[in-house]
């Protein structure tokens, strides 16, 4: 009688043993979607960057970049499209709000070269020389330079005159004039250098933007 006892309550170690080994399996599969949820979150695409917004000295909004997945887009003070700016390999194409190309900005790091939409004449070259940048026209002629300033940078046209000096204070980039007034400012961090590039008043402000955006963008963009 003992022994029956003994074996019926082994049988009934055995069986619970078994059950908690069975069940083990169920756990792990519950954990699954939960793996497989995090995967799918991790690819989904990331924010492609904020929004610079430039006002002018009155606090009046005047445009703005929007950087989207492929590239970016400008906007002017009422939301309207100016230019498309998309990422071709390693060009960037500029486009009108017609998607008609207005110019592809090629090369890097130190030497960028704006070309026309057949990619046949290039019609500015920016060159880092020293520490600050030349640009110069299709002829080669210099039509402005930029040179770093403390914590800002200063442009200078062909004549070596100052033409608009770009200053950093209190987490605000301005853009100012000869006579010390804000042409253009944001609270949105950008490298002065890049910044200076829309005191290029002979360039359309689609080709100033163009260039300030290559200039910014960092070597694990789409762009190498």
């Amino acid at each position: 009688m003992k022994l029956r006892v003994l074996f019926l309550v082994g049988l009934g170690v055995l069986a619970a043993s078994a059950c908690s080994q069975g069940g083990a399996p169920a756990s792990n599969d519950s954990a699954a979607p939960t793996s497989q949820g995090a995967a799918a979150t991790a690819a989904e695409p990331k924010e492609a960057g904020a929004k610079l917004k430039f006002k002018d000295g009155d606090d009046r909004e005047r445009f703005s970049l929007k950087p989207k997945d492929d590239g970016a887009k400008l906007v002017d003070s009422e939301d309207k499209e100016v230019a498309r700016y998309k990422w071709k390999g390693g060009e960037l194409k500029v486009s009108g709000p017609d998607d008609a190309v207005l110019a592809y900005v090629t090369g890097g790091p130190d030497v960028f070269q704006v070309k026309d939409a057949a990619r046949a004449t290039v019609r500015y070259t920016l060159a880092r020389e020293g520490s600050g940048w030349k640009l110069t026209d299709a002829q080669g002629a210099v039509l402005y330079t930029v040179s770093a300033e403390g914590a800002g940078a200063s442009v200078k046209g062909a004549s070596g005159a100052e033409e608009i000096r770009v200053k950093v204070r209190d987490g605000k980039l301005s853009l100012r004039d000869p006579s010390g007034n804000t042409v253009l400012a944001t609270k949105t961090p950008v490298p002065p250098e890049a910044a200076a590039c829309l005191g290029f008043a002979a360039l359309e402000l689609p080709l100033r933007m163009a260039l300030l955006f290559r200039l910014q963008s960092s070597p694990g963009a789409p762009s190498p």
